[in-house]
């Protein structure tokens, strides 16, 4: 398949201005690396189908994926579970051909034959009633739409014994999952994704469409396979029509791999900095703790001596009180006496 022109060259990546919490249960543009890679790689792989075309994105979650397909697509619906994620990504997302609603993917609030191309990543494996889904999918698609859907490989992703994801209900094997698509759609192509880390050796010209992977498998071995091995994830490409499959596709997060090991020691040196400098600190805190333990120590006496001097000048002034008080008893008895007597001792002397 050649791609058409207006796909190719430098377009934005979509993020979101306010990112939700990431909680593991759908991606957000508050996670980077490799959950990241996974989920945008998905969508600009999805972006080739819908130049020109009315798309829907089933749990669209956060947004930012609707909106990367907005880009080029004549319209797109995002349809989420949640509500308030779905307000939130309006919010987010501003486009003038891109609008978000709340809805079930297993009834979806669409007309029948009403899109071209519905894309839906990582859904699947969130709830039961898998058969209702897909059906409904098939539902809304005009008879030559496309289905693009991924889920998470089972044998590879969660194995025997492994920890499992709790957000999951139902996780599928590679021919559950090609068998529930194979009941609905003719024509079933299915890809599969692995994030790593390696080298890529690409042709000018035309290759085979399967490529020769070379991986190492310890210190000191190798392996050569035809096709990606003990991959993580499944992405087809489903419809009534004959399939036109885009090539094989890489996304390069960055090509400086060297810089880790640079970034790593740089990051080892500030990290036992920061641990001198932790000790410095704290040894200083409990200098200056012992240094307020002692003043503390003092002020308590200090507080104790002035106490007792406040409790001496206390008594000092109830005695005072006192006297004052048996003071005012004796002049108050001599007033009584010279109002009674000095009048009686008047007219005895002088005969008045």
């Amino acid at each position: 398949m050649s791609l058409d022109e207006r796909l190719l060259g430098y377009f934005p990546r979509e993020s979101a201005t306010q990112p939700e919490v990431f909680t593991g249960e759908r991606m957000t543009s508050a996670m980077a690396g490799q959950i990241a890679i996974e989920h945008y790689h998905r969508y600009l792989f999805a972006r080739s189908f819908c130049l020109g075309k009315d798309v829907v994105d089933v749990a669209s979650g956060e947004g930012y994926g609707s909106a990367q397909l907005a880009q080029v697509a004549r319209s797109v619906i995002g349809i989420e579970y949640s509500g308030d994620t779905a307000r939130l990504a309006s919010v987010n997302f501003p486009r003038a051909n891109l609008r978000y609603v709340n809805g079930d993917a297993r009834s979806l609030p669409l007309p029948d034959a009403s899109v071209d191309v519905v894309v839906s990543f990582e859904t699947i494996e969130h709830f039961a009633g898998q058969e209702a889904f897909v059906s409904e999918v098939r539902r809304v698609l005009r008879p030559d739409g496309c289905f693009i859907v991924s889920t998470p490989d089972r044998d590879n992703y969660a194995p025997t014994g492994s920890p499992t994801n709790s957000h999951h209900v139902r996780e599928l094997s590679r021919p559950e999952f090609n068998h529930l698509l194979g009941q609905h759609f003719a024509h079933v192509h299915s890809l599969y994704q692995r994030p790593l880390i390696g080298s890529a050796l690409v042709a000018e010209t035309s290759a085979p469409a399967v490529p020769l992977v070379f991986e190492r498998r310890g210190p000191d071995r190798f392996e050569a396979c035809i096709g990606l091995p003990r991959s993580l994830y499944i992405i087809a490409v489903a419809s009534n029509a004959p399939i036109t499959v885009p090539p094989n596709s890489l996304y390069i997060e960055r090509s400086d791999l060297d810089t880790d090991a640079f970034a790593a020691t740089t990051h080892a040196a500030h990290l036992e900095i920061s641990r001198e400098e932790t000790r410095i600190a704290r040894a200083g805190l409990e200098v200056r703790t012992a240094q307020l333990a002692a003043t503390e120590g003092q002020a308590q006496q200090q507080e104790a001596a002035l106490r007792q001097a406040l409790e001496a000048k206390e008594a000092e002034r109830a005695q005072w009180e006192m006297r004052a008080a048996q003071l005012d008893g004796i002049a108050g008895s001599l007033r009584l006496f010279l109002r009674s007597y000095l009048p009686r001792l008047r007219q005895h002397f002088f005969g008045r």
